[in-house]
């Protein structure tokens, strides 16, 4: 899915969500952070968001890199 698509990641929630979906879950969490956020804002359901294992690496590979600052973050 594309990160810029918001309005299709929310249809995908909204299928969910018909579906009977007891938590709603966003991976990778990183590029999605404005859909957690609106997800968030417009459903009561639990929301689960996650970093898959090389997405992590490169996460903290660039902050070795010093391209970005993880305890900020």
């Amino acid at each position: 899915m594309d990160p810029a698509n918001v309005r299709e990641a929310l249809r995908e929630v909204d299928l969910d969500v018909e579906e009977g979906a007891d938590i709603l879950m966003v991976k990778p969490a990183g590029p999605y952070l404005d859909v957690i956020r609106t997800i968030r804002d417009r459903y009561p359901h639990p929301l689960a968001a996650y970093q898959v294992s090389g997405e992590y690496a490169a996460l903290v590979a660039a902050a070795r890199l010093n391209w970005l600052d993880l305890p900020a973050s």
